[in-house]
């Protein structure tokens, strides 16, 4: 997954959550990939999100690590699936919406997590503050 990418859905888990946090973005792991008649070793990046409130069946501080592999597995998926979404990813990460980042949590970590991100309005008046 490129950086890009990864920073931004990182900018928006942390600016529209509403029971998960994002705990770690630069933690480094060893993970188990099984290939065909093997299982290889390798270190990667690992996202660490955590339940900053309690939310159905999940207490406060349970956490969860999603390994890079999973969320580019998760990327292509979802790109497969929807046409707008590599249309978008073709112009830069900064087109990747919360909603995009929740489903590729959700895609990575197999329907386990739902983010439930909530993406506010910010009121801008038409005037100025001086003339109101």
């Amino acid at each position: 997954m490129r950086n890009t990418i990864y920073r931004q859905m990182v900018f928006c888990i942390n600016t529209y959550r509403t029971w998960i946090e994002v705990a770690d973005d630069n933690l480094y792991k060893e993970h188990v990939i099984p290939r065909n008649n093997r299982t290889d070793f390798l270190v990667s990046r690992t996202l660490v999100l955590r339940a900053c409130k309690p939310h159905g069946t999940y207490n406060r501080g349970m956490t969860w690590t999603i390994p890079e592999h999973d969320l580019d597995t998760a990327l292509a998926t979802y790109r497969k699936q929807n046409g707008t979404f590599k249309a978008r990813m073709k112009k830069g990460a900064s087109s990747l919406t919360a909603e995009d980042a929740e489903t590729i949590i959700r895609l990575a970590t197999h329907g386990v997590v739902h983010l439930e991100l909530v993406v506010r309005s910010v009121h801008i008046p038409s005037k100025p503050y001086y003339l109101l």
